[in-house]
């Protein structure tokens, strides 16, 4: 088990903390990709505002930050007629969502992880993939 101080009880002592086998890591906040009821704020201009799915779109090694980077998404996209390359298309069984949506990647936000109301759905891989691709074209990665 390492350099740790053997404790008698199958666990060893590391500094100031106990390391255990088969102990669950403590748990984090959401995960990216999942999908969570919120209440944007009207802060002006055009950007989406009022209750909406918004999906998680930082890295999972940042599940314990207490804030949260999420994208919005809309069932009804005035830009969808053109296909933007910052909108996402993600159809409900991609989303877990009753309804087909995009994904407006040109809107990301950060907030308190305590601003997210309840998980609402989840996207699946392939629909992460393009909301990467979206997520490139507006940040010019």
């Amino acid at each position: 088990m390492g350099a740790g101080v053997p404790t008698g009880r199958g666990e060893a002592l590391v500094g100031d903390r106990v390391v255990g086998i088969g102990r669950a890591a403590a748990p984090g906040g959401p995960s990216r990709g999942d999908i969570h009821f919120v209440d944007f704020p009207d802060i002006g201009g055009h950007v989406i505002r009022g209750p909406h799915p918004a999906a998680i779109v930082q890295t999972d090694r940042m599940r314990r930050s207490s804030t949260v980077v999420v994208v919005p998404l809309t069932s009804s996209a005035t830009a969808a007629e053109f296909q933007p390359d910052f909108l996402a298309r993600v159809s409900a069984r991609e989303s877990g969502l009753p309804r087909d949506g995009w994904v407006k990647c040109d809107q990301p936000m950060t907030l308190p992880t305590i601003k997210l109301g309840p998980r609402a759905g989840r996207l699946n891989p392939k629909a992460i993939d393009r909301v990467d691709h979206a997520l490139r074209f507006v940040l010019g990665l």
